[in-house]
């Protein structure tokens, strides 16, 4: 029974921790709208699109371990298949959104940024779906995480507009939130940090960093 009941525990917890998400990013962009109402000139079609998507790919995060928990596995496996399209969708619109906003600001490094954020998302999520053909649960879930935690920049950046702090803030809170959510949901479940967290965390640390020197040299 203990077997079980851990596992049990591991998926109620990825989904506590996917609906945490889900609710900082829909306030952190209510906030931006609310204090800063000219952004919402830009709520195009393609932007409205890409809000969309993703939100839905955060609702997919809370929902599919509670599918897990409630043993409808199949439609676990069929919403998993379907989220091909969901993470097509979220990149493609996601990289039209980078450059353009860009272009519209005149700051080609908030492409550089978001451009980034999916160089680091897509590994990683197509690793997931190795661990899950391979049945290596725990590192599909911890792969996951890890790449959603990947998109999380823009929803920290928001926060860090309304509250009127310098943009490159919103960088430097990401590395130490991805690697203490990754880190303690495997001390939670495993009760260490595994071998395999740790190459994913320094992956996605490691893309941040190159990110950030190339910026630094492109702009000083």
């Amino acid at each position: 029974m203990r077997a079980p009941e851990n596992h049990r525990r591991a998926n109620l917890l990825m989904s506590r921790i996917a609906l945490g998400l889900l609710v900082f990013t829909i306030i952190a962009f209510g906030m931006k709208a609310y204090f800063h109402p000219e952004v919402r000139v830009r709520y195009i079609p393609i932007v409205i699109l890409h809000a969309g998507v993703m939100l839905t790919w955060l609702a997919l995060l809370v929902i599919q371990p509670l599918l897990i928990v409630t043993k409808r596995v199949k439609w676990h496996r069929t919403l998993g298949a379907i989220s091909l399209g969901l993470v097509g969708a979220m990149v493609a619109s996601g990289a039209i959104i980078a450059v353009n906003i860009g272009r519209e600001l005149g700051r080609p490094e908030v492409t550089v940024v978001n451009i980034a954020a999916f160089v680091t998302f897509l590994p990683l999520y197509f690793l997931a779906v190795n661990y899950a053909r391979s049945k290596r649960v725990h590192e599909h879930r911890q792969a996951m995480l890890i790449a959603t935690l990947a998109l999380m920049t823009p929803a920290y950046a928001r926060v860090v507009q309304v509250m009127e702090l310098p943009d490159p803030v919103a960088i430097g809170v990401q590395v130490p939130i991805t690697v203490v959510i990754a880190c303690a949901y495997d001390w939670v479940v495993k009760g260490h940090i595994t071998r395999e967290v740790m190459w994913m965390l320094a992956f996605s640390v490691a893309v941040i960093f190159v990110m950030v020197a190339v910026l630094a040299i492109w702009f000083l």
